[in-house]
C-alpha cells in the first residue's frame, strides 16, 4: 500500500451500528495482532469493513508500531489516531517492556517515540532507564541520562539514583562518581548505591569513605559496609562496626 493510498484510506469514516456484523466480527480481532504484519492485515480489514480506526486499542498498536521496520507506516497510523500525541499511550507500553520480558523493545518503542515528536515525561525516562538496567546498557543509559536532562529533568532525585545505579552495575564508576558529585542533592538510596557498588568492585576502602561522609544512615548502609568488610577479609573492621551500630540502636 503506497503512502498516498494510505492516508486517503485512513479519513473518517461515520461509526457503524453497534449491532453491525462487521463492528462483531472485528472486535474479536482488535486485541489479537502482535506483529506489523498482522497489524497491518487488520488495518485493511478495518478499511474494507467501514470501521473506524479509533476501535484500535492504542497501547497495543504502540507496542506493535516499536517492531515495525516501516517507520512512515506506523507514524501515519498513529498521526490518524491521535489528533495530539499522547505521553501516557507511549508509557503504557514503555513499563510493560520494561518490567517484561523484552526490555530491548523498551528501547525501540522509545526512540519510535522520539521520531514521533512525542514529548517524554519523568515517568517515561524512568521506565526506559529500568530497560536499560535490565539490560545492563550502559550505553543507552548515558543517552537516556543526556536526553532527561535536556529536558529539564536533571534534578529529579529518582531518575538520578537510577541512572547513578546503572553506572555502578555496568563498572562505570569513574562516571557514577562524577555523577555523584554534581548531584544537586542526594538520599540515603544515592549513598547506599554508591556503597553498594563499590563493595562490589572490592573498592572497601572508597566503600567507607563514603560511609563515613553519609549524613544518615539506614541499616542497609551498615549491612553493607559490614558484609564488605567480612567480603574484604577484614574481621575486626567488621566487628568494629557492628558494635557501632549496636551502640546507635541503644542510644
Amino acid at each position: 500500500m503506497s503512502s498516498s493510498s494510505l492516508s486517503s484510506s485512513l479519513c473518517c469514516f461515520p461509526p457503524p451500528s453497534p449491532s453491525s456484523p462487521n463492528l462483531k466480527n472485528n472486535d474479536l480481532l482488535i486485541h489479537n495482532f502482535y506483529t506489523p504484519l498482522e497489524l497491518k492485515q487488520l488495518h485493511a480489514r478495518l478499511i474494507k469493513t467501514n470501521t473506524p480506526l479509533s476501535i484500535l486499542p492504542l497501547t497495543k498498536v504502540a507496542s506493535v508500531c516499536a517492531l515495525s521496520p516501516s517507520f512512515s507506516y506506523a507514524h501515519q497510523i498513529f498521526s490518524h489516531l491521535l489528533e495530539t500525541p499522547q505521553t501516557s499511550i507511549w508509557n503504557s507500553c514503555l513499563i510493560r517492556f520494561a518490567e517484561g520480558d523484552s526490555p530491548s523493545h523498551a528501547l525501540l518503542l522509545f526512540y519510535q517515540m522520539r521520531l514521533f515528536d512525542v514529548l517524554p515525561d519523568t515517568f517515561t525516562c524512568s521506565f526506559v532507564l529500568k530497560a536499560c538496567l535490565k539490560l545492563s546498557d550502559v550505553v543507552n543509559g548515558k543517552i537516556i541520562h543526556g536526553i532527561f536532562q535536556k529536558l529539564g529533568f536533571g534534578s529529579n532525585l529518582f531518575l538520578q539514583n537510577m541512572t547513578l545505579n546503572l553506572y555502578g552495575l555496568c563498572g562505570e564508576m569513574g562516571d557514577a562518581m562524577l555523577l555523584f558529585e554534581k548531584m544537586p542533592q542526594r538520599d540515603v538510596v544515592t549513598w547506599n548505591i554508591m556503597i553498594a557498588q563499590l563493595v562490589k568492585r572490592g573498592d572497601i576502602d572508597g566503600a567507607y569513605c563514603f560511609f563515613l561522609r553519609m549524613p544518615d544512615k539506614n541499616v542497609r548502609s551498615w549491612t553493607s559496609m559490614i558484609s564488605g568488610f567480612v567480603q574484604c577479609g577484614k574481621p575486626k573492621e567488621a566487628i568494629d562496626l557492628f558494635m557501632k551500630l549496636q551502640d546507635e540502636a541503644a542510644s
